[in-house]
């Protein structure tokens, strides 16, 4: 069985997948801050802020999905990507056997 690898295209990939990982983290930071920002927590009266029972439901789930799903799966997509390399090195350490 053979194994061709390009090396500069799978850690190009893996850079990509880098690249995906901080652009989706920023992007959840600043959707957090919006909800933040301009839902209200329960019991908190400020005049320009949402708050109905609907926002509140959405900001408690919010919490709870960017506070444990969101840091889990980007950690797994960085880990794809450190996999991907560290398999790209591997194959070439085998490769010059």
């Amino acid at each position: 069985m053979n194994i061709t690898i390009t090396p500069g295209a799978a850690t190009e990939d893996a850079a990509q997948i880098d690249a995906i990982v901080s652009s989706i983290e920023d992007s959840m930071q600043v959707l957090d801050a919006a909800i933040e920002r301009n839902i209200a927590d329960e019991g908190d009266d400020r005049p320009d802020s949402i708050q109905t029972n609907w926002s509140t439901e959405l900001k408690s789930n919010w919490k709870t999905y960017y506070g444990n799903d969101v840091p889990a799966a980007m950690e797994d997509m960085k880990q794809s990507a450190s996999n991907l390399r560290l398999a790209v090195d591997q194959a070439l350490k085998y490769s010059g056997e």
